[in-house]
């Protein structure tokens, strides 16, 4: 067997079995190794967060980067970033309520922080 042939039929069995589990394609483009993409997580969900998924989202058209976490005391912020992240990356984001839980997960490499202007310091 050459490999054309193997490729062809691991190709054709890996298909059969992901339509068997209910799986899609889309899923398996995020198997990726530990170093091959950069996991991020949102803190701060107000308004500012929104152009930081965009730009998370623009990214990934060249680097394999995606929002997996997000994090705001504010349920209702958390909430509607989560829906923005799951629309834009089309995965389920972790949600947080306290950033030390979120920095607690091994899986994030990076955080973006999102804050008022009134929150950043003055010199």
């Amino acid at each position: 067997m050459n490999r054309r042939t193997f490729m062809q039929q691991a190709g054709a069995s890996l298909l059969a079995a992901s339509v068997a589990k209910g799986s899609t394609a889309i899923s398996y483009a995020r198997i990726l190794g530990a170093n091959d993409r950069i996991l991020i997580g949102q803190l701060g969900c107000g308004q500012r967060s929104s152009g930081h998924v965009h730009m998370a989202h623009m990214a990934a058209k060249q680097t394999p980067v995606e929002v997996g976490a997000v994090c705001d005391l504010w349920n209702l912020a958390r909430e509607q970033r989560a829906a923005q992240v799951k629309k834009t990356f089309n995965l389920e984001p972790k949600q947080y309520q306290y950033y030390e839980q979120m920095l607690a997960n091994n899986e994030i490499d990076a955080v973006m922080i999102a804050t008022g202007d009134f929150q950043h310091a003055n010199r």
